[in-house]
């Protein structure tokens, strides 16, 4: 089982060889590994449980032996908070996240993306800018993993060292060196995150005009910092920014709302999706609706509860259908301050709804 990046999750949202089984498997930092596997078992046999609705149990045991052998647990590292298994017979991998998830065992026609999509939308990686007088390091997260991505070394520290000069001046070496990352980080629209000393902080921030640079920044001698604990303060930098867009997307749907630009109700959301009328639709990590959508007409059967290998999440369904049509998905991680929503949609218009002069207060 590979690990998967980016390019793998168009594959995964058009798959289409049922049945198809999401795992999202939560690490707690006091977990050992002996809990961990077996907590991973306990969340096989969740799938199996579901699986034995609809398949004999020879098929069962010989579709889920893969799972049960893979050693993809090992791989994990200590600041990963947990990882996401999509199975079936043609797509099989993992992706390790540095978020918190929740755990929640899917299995249906079609992969499970709804967590995933709060992770790659809001999360998609950062730079890390480490600032010395002697080098200037930048380096991308993506996919759990730190990628040194260019050095700008100051050409006066190694004229230096072979004289007798006195050391010179950070300044103008930081001046220069943020002229070049204002021009090759203007490219992305990834938050930005600073590490060094006080006044080397203070003369980069200066300098470098891009508007993702956190106010927050690392503070020390970061030739003495390892790799893994520069990774660890930036993940706690990042989650203040991250809730903080949160709150600005909420800001946004409330105000629709009031304009009476968005709706609520599930099955005109559905249809909505159908029609292609979504510009962004908003749902709920941790809220499932369980059952079906028509994927022709946007009609939804709602079950109890999750009952076999086919009923899906309707809100994760709602989800691929709207970007499918090219329309925008946020995922909240709860429910605090959108009204008790389970899910909502900003439109570009309604008249394709049966009554568009409704309601929609919850």
């Amino acid at each position: 089982m590979k690990e998967l990046m980016n390019q793998d999750l168009k594959a995964i949202t058009e798959a289409s060889s049922t049945p198809m089984i999401s795992i999202y498997l939560s690490r707690d930092a006091s977990l050992d590994m002996r809990a961990l596997t077996e907590k991973w078992r306990e969340s096989l046999s969740k799938a199996e449980f579901y699986l034995l609705k609809d398949y004999t149990r020879s098929f069962v045991h010989t579709f889920m032996e893969p799972l049960r052998i893979a050693p993809f647990l090992e791989t994990l590292d200590h600041l990963d908070k947990g990882v996401i298994v999509f199975y079936s017979t043609d797509h099989q991998g993992y992706i390790r996240v540095q978020s918190p998830i929740n755990d929640l065992v899917v299995v249906a026609d079609s992969f499970h993306i709804k967590p995933l999509l709060r992770i790659k939308n809001t999360e998609r990686g950062f730079f890390l800018v480490s600032i010395s007088s002697k080098v200037v390091n930048v380096s991308v997260e993506t996919n759990g993993h730190l990628y040194r991505m260019d050095s700008i070394k100051n050409p006066l520290e190694e004229e230096d060292l072979n004289s007798n000069k006195s050391k010179p001046d950070a300044k103008d070496f930081i001046f220069h060196a943020a002229a070049e990352l204002n021009k090759s980080l203007a490219l992305y629209k990834l938050p930005i995150i600073l590490a060094g000393v006080k006044d080397h902080l203070g003369h980069m921030k200066k300098h470098l005009s891009h508007s993702m640079v956190l106010e927050d920044a690392i503070v020390g001698n970061v030739e003495r910092m390892k790799a893994d604990e520069l990774r660890e303060r930036c993940f706690e930098l990042l989650e203040p920014y991250y809730r903080q867009k949160e709150l600005e997307a909420i800001d946004e749907l409330n105000l629709a709302v009031k304009r009476n630009h968005a709706i609520t109700y599930i099955e005109d959301i559905a249809v909505s999706a159908i029609y292609g009328k979504i510009r962004k639709l908003f749902v709920v990590e941790n809220k499932q609706l369980w059952g079906t959508v028509n994927k022709n007409t946007g009609e939804v059967f709602i079950s109890p509860k999750q009952t076999n290998s086919h009923d899906d999440d309707i809100l994760d369904d709602i989800c691929q259908l709207v970007l499918a049509k090219g329309g925008e998905v946020v995922v909240l991680r709860d429910a605090t301050n959108v009204k008790g929503y389970v899910a909502a949609a900003i439109v570009t218009d309604k008249s394709h709804l049966y009554d568009v002069e409704q309601s929609y207060s919850t």
